[in-house]
């Protein structure tokens, strides 16, 4: 009988001094290199706003890898980014559930992991105890009531998410499950200089060779932010922040007059990283009159293609995936899906996001507008670590 494995994501917030340090440019790395690829398997299907959580992503993936051995290790550890000492690996796991720990006036970024197993399934100890160090919490379940272990983990998620979330599984999901791991992502987040309402109206929106698409509802402000050119990229980029203490923010990248969007992506996929500290200002800050759209985007998406083209293979692969260190079964990733829900207002930004993974037996002056095709990054400014990433390229008025 075919076994299934379903992980489901959540993502956290922390005390800023706990990761002084710490490396997270490999992590963001494999988050720009999964948009890239993501965006381009997607925008196949004729879907262009795509919304992603890569770190909940890569939580999952690199928990596999404690279970995982030869090739799969191997590939796992490539394309993750991953040190090459368990220990190294696990005090990064853990540098990021600190950081992911939030929750004041105007920002609020919430985690909950849980693993539901089959109880009649034998999972190595070892591999428990690498769940628990994730800060995971543990829950045995009975398959055989699909209907009720689907409404349980749909509960937890819309829980987790503060509803955003609603229907994460469904019964059909689970069919000869054998383990859920659950990694759900909420955020939500004023920012330090919110947008003025009234100023909010109806402007055209246009895509890389400045041909008309649809319009937005554009959102105006003038404000003190981080704006600078990127030739490395070949975008011009925007630094938003949240809150008072500015810890979080979002970065929107307008890719210059006729660079495609997924030229930019794929320079931000395979560039080094230095373009993240070329925007910033020394000094004070100068006033940029900013025109940005307000934007909703529900995105589901299968994260096998992308994964597979950021070279991560065998763990897909029914006959040759190694995972000795989950179960004495052979296991192998058969689905994995991610639901994440952003909506960017004048006032803020709300965010969602849920992974599932299914394992079976085998500018003029200062003025800075996104009326065109553009990427966002959600990010913690002390660290660099990227949470959230999306591409908005396809209108609609919200």
């Amino acid at each position: 009988m075919w076994k299934v494995i379903v992980f489901v994501g959540i993502v956290t917030a922390a005390p800023r001094d706990n990761f002084a340090g710490v490396d997270f440019n490999p992590i963001n790395e494999f988050t720009l290199k999964l948009l890239d690829n993501t965006y381009a398997f997607q925008e196949s299907f004729g879907e262009k706003n795509i919304a992603l959580s890569p770190l909940s992503a890569w939580s999952i993936f690199s928990l596999l890898a404690e279970g995982s051995a030869g090739e799969t290790f191997l590939e796992l550890m490539k394309v993750l980014r991953l040190p090459n000492e368990l220990r190294a690996t696990q005090a990064l796991h853990e540098a990021v559930t600190n950081l992911l720990k939030c929750k004041n006036d105007d920002v609020t970024l919430k985690s909950q992991t849980a693993m539901f197993s089959d109880e009649s399934f034998q999972i190595h100890s070892e591999f428990c105890k690498s769940a628990y160090y994730y800060k995971t919490d543990v829950y045995s379940a009975n398959p055989a009531n699909a209907s009720k272990l689907a409404n349980d983990i749909n509960y937890y998620i819309c829980d987790a998410t503060e509803g955003r979330i609603r229907q994460a599984v469904q019964p059909e999901h689970l069919e000869n499950l054998v383990v859920i791991l659950i990694d759900a992502l909420y955020f939500k987040a004023s920012w330090t200089h919110p947008f003025d309402t009234t100023q909010t109206k109806e402007e055209t929106f246009y895509n890389s060779q400045g041909k008309s698409i649809g319009t937005v509802n554009m959102m105006y402000h003038k404000a003190p932010h981080n704006i600078g050119d990127s030739t490395q990229i070949g975008a011009q980029i925007l630094e938003m922040t949240y809150g008072k203490n500015e810890q979080f923010s979002m970065l929107i990248l307008v890719p210059f007059d006729g660079i495609p969007i997924q030229k930019m992506l794929n320079n931000l996929a395979t560039q080094p990283l230095d373009w993240m500290t070329e925007y910033k200002i020394s000094g004070s800050l100068p006033d940029i009159d900013c025109y940005i759209p307000r934007f909703k985007i529900s995105s589901r998406t299968d994260l096998i293609p992308p994964l597979q083209y950021s070279g991560m293979q065998r763990i897909f692969d029914r006959n040759n995936a190694e995972l000795p260190g989950v179960s004495d079964s052979p296991l192998f990733v058969s689905k994995t899906v991610q639901n994440v829900e952003i909506e960017v207002t004048e006032e803020g930004t709300v965010a969602a996001a849920s992974t599932i993974v299914g394992l079976e037996d085998r500018i003029l002056g200062q003025r800075f507008e996104a009326n065109k095709e553009f990427a966002f990054i959600v990010m913690e400014r002390s660290s660099g670590l990227m949470l959230l990433a999306g591409v908005y390229a396809e209108p609609q008025v919200v």
